[in-house]
Formats: structure tokens, sequence, C-alpha cells
């Protein structure tokens, strides 16, 4: 089985802190300065929501409103959702379809540390299954036949005995590896 992939493993996005009564204009800046989408609104260490390229498109520039006069506070989403770090991939994957949400807020003891998306966490699922596909295609595949030294039928290993190569059952490999 596969060691469970860590939502802290996952995160590619840094948490990026804004004010409440920041403009929606320094916010702009803000995340495009940091290449990022979102940004998490905090009073000094009370997470009070998130405010994404999104919530500015629709709720500022949509309607016509301006960005240097628009506070977040008034914008942002809150009550983000929220995964501790700790947690396994799986359960923001359950997480994120429950609340119907595309990206979730990954904290440590309380504290932002960045963001996880839906493709973020299918690409590491897929990075996961690919690596055990690999492992599993390494593996000799199962030979079931006739020892070729007691004659028994079922599950065959392949040995070298005498200088040659045989298939043998398992009470006879471990007889000639001396088990």
């Amino acid at each position: 089985m596969a060691p469970k992939i860590l939502v802290e493993q996952v995160v590619k996005r840094k948490a990026v802190v804004v004010r409440p009564d920041d403009t929606i204009h320094k916010v702009a800046k803000v995340l495009s300065r940091n290449k990022v989408g979102s940004a998490v609104v905090m009073e000094k260490d009370d997470i009070l929501g998130i405010v994404t390229e999104r919530d500015i498109l629709d709720k500022v520039v949509a309607k016509g409103k301006d960005p240097k006069q628009i506070k977040v506070k008034e914008i942002m989403s809150k009550n983000p959702v929220k995964i501790e770090y700790d947690y396994d991939v799986q359960d923001a994957i359950e997480l994120m379809t429950e609340k119907g949400v595309r990206r979730i807020l990954v904290t440590k003891f309380g504290k932002p540390i960045g963001f996880v998306t839906a493709t973020d966490l299918l690409a590491a699922l897929t990075s996961q299954n690919h690596e055990e596909e690999e492992e599993k295609s390494e593996e000799e595949p199962e030979v079931y036949g006739m020892c070729e030294l007691c004659g028994q039928y079922g599950h065959l290993y392949k040995v070298y005995y005498e200088g040659r190569e045989i298939w043998v059952c398992e009470n006879c490999k471990d007889l000639i590896e001396g088990r």
C-alpha cells in the first residue's frame, strides 16, 4: 500500500496575507506581485476570510466599482474552507467536494501556510498512482505450474540450482536456499 500524501506536501501556493481594510486596488497589486490568485484576510491572529481574483472580477470590476474605494472586507468570502497541514490529500478532496469549492486554505496549528486547489490534489493522486503502477510493473508476474523438483502443483519461483535455472514450489525453494 502506498504511503499517504499529506496536504502539506501538495501546497504550491504560499499564503499571502491582507487586511480587511486594505483596498481592492492594493490587494490586486499584492496578488499580481506574488503571482497568486487568492489571499488570506487576517486581523491580528484571526483568519476572517479569503479574497480571490474571481471576487475582484465579479464583485468589483464587473460591477464598475472603483477598486481604490472598495475595501477587502466588503467583498471577501467569510469563513473560508480550511484544512490542517497533516491531513491526507483524500480528506482534502472530500472536503472540497462536500463544500463545493475549488481551493482550500491549508493551516498549521491554525495559522495559514498556503492554498491547495483541485488541480494540485488531482496531480498528487495521479503521480502517486503512476508510481504504484511502475512498482507493480517491475514485479515479476506470478507463475503457477509443476515444481521441477517435487512435482507439486502451485505457485512457482525461479531459482538457480546446480548451475541451471529451474522453477520450484516454495518448500523446495526454501530447501535450496537453506532456510
